[in-house]
């Protein structure tokens, strides 16, 4: 892999681990939206997050996140019990600092692609 790849790479999973934390803090923040009930925007928010990192959780090799994820859009799919989807929601925080903590790699396509 040639030194400007390794670069780039490096800038994807940065900017990829950023976009998780804020992830986290718009999944946190919307918690008390969907509490309340008395709007939808809280459950739209945590949808599209949710929805966003099923799609993304595999190609940056996040493979924990997936389930969660689509447990939470399912849910709110659904209509799910307020407290069903903020327990959902717990779990994904949980999983998102999880992944962070121990940082991201570098994703497998990544290295296939440098060969």
């Amino acid at each position: 892999m040639t030194d400007a790849l390794k670069a780039r790479s490096a800038q994807l999973v940065a900017a990829f681990e950023q976009r998780l934390d804020n992830d986290k803090s718009k999944l946190i923040s919307s918690l008390a939206a969907v509490r309340d009930g008395s709007s939808t925007n809280g459950f739209e928010v945590v949808r599209y997050i949710a929805h966003r990192l099923v799609g993304s959780a595999h190609l940056f090799g996040c493979d924990d996140l997936d389930l969660p994820a689509r447990t939470v859009e399912k849910m709110v799919d659904c209509g799910a019990d307020a407290s069903l989807v903020i327990q959902a929601v717990n779990e994904l925080v949980e999983r998102i600092d999880r992944s962070l903590l121990v940082g991201l790699q570098q994703p497998e396509w990544l290295n296939a692609r440098a060969e």
